[in-house]
């Protein structure tokens, strides 16, 4: 069975900690440490970081739960992508969950959201089923 996308709409937390390898000799060069630039985190505020934290806990209930059958796309709401899904899909609040393009949950609740999957995973089984029924 093909697992279903689950595009998770939320804020990303950004640092200069995760740049590539050449970024980090170039901050290193420029005396840039690692304290420094892991610091740049924690100038969040911490209801953000925890509500970020939230999130990625719950994907790894879900992903642990669910296993092969979810695939995660993490998507940043400020990105343009981010922002045309949000109008698309009349997203009022983060984080969204978009499960197979068709089902939009929002908020970080895993008992509104585990439903919407068990649909999506419903629905995939049984276009699975059809297109074997087809064959024969």
């Amino acid at each position: 069975m093909t697992p279903i996308n689950i595009e998770v709409i939320m804020p990303m937390l950004t640092s200069l900690e995760f740049g590539c390898s050449k970024c980090g000799i170039l901050f290193n060069q420029l005396g840039l440490e690692k304290d420094y630039r892991s610091s740049c985190s924690d100038e969040y505020p911490e209801e953000l970081r925890q509500e970020a934290a939230a999130i990625l806990d719950a994907l790894r209930g879900l992903s642990s739960l669910y296993k092969h059958r979810i695939r995660f796309k993490l998507i940043d709401a400020q990105s343009p992508l981010g922002l045309w899904k949000l109008i698309r899909h009349r997203i009022f609040k983060l984080p969204a969950f978009i499960v197979d393009n068709k089902h939009v949950c929002s908020g970080c609740d895993r008992e509104k959201l585990e439903p919407f999957i068990d649909m999506g995973i419903h629905e995939a089984s049984l276009e699975l089923i059809a297109d074997v029924g087809r064959k024969h």
